[in-house]
């Protein structure tokens, strides 16, 4: 990765912003950079056909392992990015809502793998993404709930042409199958990294919040562990860290790590340290 990456250290961007600077406003002076690049880079290829230019949105990926924490950061990007370029022209959306639904999953034999490339639709993937360029006037797209782990039935929501649209998901930058590859709708791809014990103990963090917010909800995923000793839910809790979450993150998800265009090291309370830019 030493070839192919310049290493930034918290004294390096904090000098590039501010001595108060936190890691956060340096991500998004990257991003702010990235996105003024696209727009120079995008007039001069038009300007010397049409002076009448409208750009494609600029899609900002953020990817890595399940419990990353790419939904928290991508909310914060979006509030900050928004503040400066007006709520309208910003928006987010998650991969998660291209998934099959559990009962789709569980009819394909596929709910052991649920996460996995093979879990999702690729082709309603391309085709939102497609849209998104064309800037169609609304592109529709399913909602995921974390809260009860599946689609939220007959749930809609719509992407109306911002300037700049978050993409948060765990296999963004990954190619699969003979669809189109997503990286040629991705402007600019940041990957989340950190040690494999503290994604465990984060996924584990999210279980147990689950736990207590489904405690009386009998028809939702989580109630069978709710009603189960904890010590019985935290071992199929690590169970399933083992053998999907992790199982996933070193076939398909660490493979494509390489592929962003930023790499952002995390250590304990998700705090982001080094950043890694891609130097070609």
């Amino acid at each position: 990765m030493e070839d192919d990456y310049i290493k930034i250290t918290p004294e390096m961007w904090r000098h590039c912003v501010s001595p108060g600077a936190n890691s956060l406003d340096f991500l998004i002076l990257l991003i702010e950079k990235s996105y003024t690049n696209y727009l120079n880079k995008q007039k001069n290829n038009l300007q010397f056909v049409t002076k009448s230019i409208v750009n494609p949105p600029f899609v900002v990926a953020v990817t890595g392992s399940v419990a990353s924490g790419k939904s928290t950061l991508s909310k914060k990007l979006k509030l900050a990015l928004q503040e400066k370029y007006g709520n309208d022209n910003v928006d987010l959306v998650s991969m998660d809502g291209f998934i099959m639904s559990n009962a789709e999953l569980d009819d394909k034999g596929l709910m052991s793998q649920k996460g996995f490339p093979s879990s999702f639709k690729w082709d309603a993937i391309v085709n939102f993404l497609t849209e998104i360029k064309r800037r169609r006037p609304k592109v529709p797209y399913r909602l995921y709930s974390q809260t009860i782990s599946d689609l939220v039935p007959d749930k809609i929501a719509y992407v109306k042409q911002p300037d700049i649209l978050l993409v948060e998901g765990i296999n963004l930058l990954q190619t699969y199958g003979k669809q189109k590859v997503l990286t040629d709708f991705i402007d600019f791809s940041i990957y989340l990294d950190a040690d494999e014990s503290l994604l465990e103990s984060w996924f584990m963090d999210r279980f147990h919040q689950l736990l207590v917010v489904n405690a009386n909800s009998p028809d939702n995923f989580f109630y069978r562990w709710v009603k189960m000793p904890t010590t019985e839910a935290d071992r199929l809790a690590h169970q399933v860290w083992r053998d999907v979450n992790l199982k996933n993150l070193h076939e398909y998800i660490l493979p494509s790590k390489e592929r962003a265009d930023l790499i952002v090291k995390k250590c304990r309370d998700h705090i982001m340290t080094d950043f890694y830019i891609k130097k070609y």
